[in-house]
Formats: structure tokens, C-alpha cells, sequence
């Protein structure tokens, strides 16, 4: 994944070859937030659902190392300047990040605010039979709003913000019997 720059934000008496090292970091800090909430979600899937020791850790450490990451994504934002993606596809439909103050500041929000909910889920739902499986869909949607806040384009914005709408579907879902429930799936989606 290639980053490029505004005009002026490096100076051609810079060495360019740290510029695109630094430039690849910042690519790869994106990208590690998510990636380790999802991580946590594969593993929360495939976990046993009551009282799910390893599950749960597994989760706590994902939901911590996003938040590292996002502070890290803030250093490299102050070190290196904001960032955006080439787009990542074919006739100008695909995929590009961008990291500047609103989506660093954004990111760090997103996964501090993740690991309260996450925390307090590990405890609230402490005996549930489905544990698991919710802390994996929780999980998801964090995955999904991460990559919603680093959206460099339209169509990742679009994507990132479909998945964090299913995600949340199915915690809204959780306890689908329950009327309740289903009243507030149904006004979601509308």
C-alpha cells in the first residue's frame, strides 16, 4: 500500500527514502487496529460460549492493542504529516485510507470507548451461554467503525459504515425473542 502527499508536506530536500518508509508505517498503524479487533472476533467465534477465559483475554489484549495503535497513529500523524492512500482497485473504485488529525483523534475516541464496552461486557455478561459469540460481534463492529473513521474514500466509507450497521444489527439481535429486541433492530434498520 502506497501513501501519497500534499505537495509540501516533504521536502525535496528530504531524504525520500525515510519519507517512504515512514509512509508505509503509517499504511500498516491504519491498519492494525482493525485487524486485531477481527483477529479477536475469529478467535471469539470460534471459542466456547460460557465463561470463555482465553476468549475474553484475547479480547481485552485486541482491545488494548488498538488503543496502542491508535496512539500510534497519532505520533506518526505528528512526525510525518496527514496521509492518504493511492486507491486500491481498478477505474478509480476501490479501497484508500487517510490519516490526519480528525481520523487520529477519531481512532483513539472509537478504541478507548471499544475497550469500556468491552470490559463491562466481560463482566456483565459473565455466565451468559452465548458470551462468545457476542464479544466476537462486538468486536466486529468495532473492527468495522475503525476502518469507517480511516475511510479515505467513498466506497471504504460505504463499506465500513454497511458493516458497522450489520454488526450492530446482530447485537441489537443478541436476544432475539425478546420483543424489545426486535423493536429496536426494526428501527435501526429504518
Amino acid at each position: 500500500m502506497y501513501f501519497y502527499r500534499r505537495p509540501g508536506i516533504v521536502s525535496s530536500r528530504g531524504n525520500p527514502r525515510i519519507a517512504s518508509e515512514i509512509i508505509v508505517l503509517t499504511a500498516f498503524v491504519l491498519l492494525l487496529a482493525p485487524l486485531a479487533l477481527m483477529v479477536a472476533a475469529y478467535i471469539s467465534f470460534q471459542g466456547p460460549g460460557f465463561r470463555p477465559r482465553a476468549t475474553l483475554q484475547t479480547v481485552q489484549i485486541a482491545a488494548l492493542a488498538s488503543m496502542a495503535a491508535s496512539v500510534l497513529a497519532g505520533a506518526v500523524l505528528i512526525l510525518s504529516g496527514p496521509a492518504t492512500s493511492f486507491t486500491i482497485g481498478l477505474f478509480g473504485l476501490g479501497l484508500s485510507f487517510r490519516l490526519d488529525a480528525l481520523s487520529a483523534i477519531m481512532q483513539a475516541l472509537v478504541a478507548f470507548v471499544g475497550w469500556v464496552v468491552l470490559r463491562y461486557a466481560a463482566t456483565y455478561l459473565d455466565g451468559e451461554q452465548r458470551q462468545g459469540p457476542f464479544m466476537g460481534w462486538m468486536c466486529v463492529t468495532l473492527s468495522a467503525v475503525l476502518l469507517l473513521v480511516a475511510a479515505g474514500n467513498l466506497v471504504l466509507l460505504v463499506l465500513a459504515w454497511i458493516a458497522t450497521s450489520l454488526g450492530i444489527h446482530q447485537l441489537l439481535l443478541f436476544y432475539a425473542e425478546r420483543p424489545q429486541a426486535q423493536r429496536a433492530a426494526r428501527k435501526k434498520a429504518v
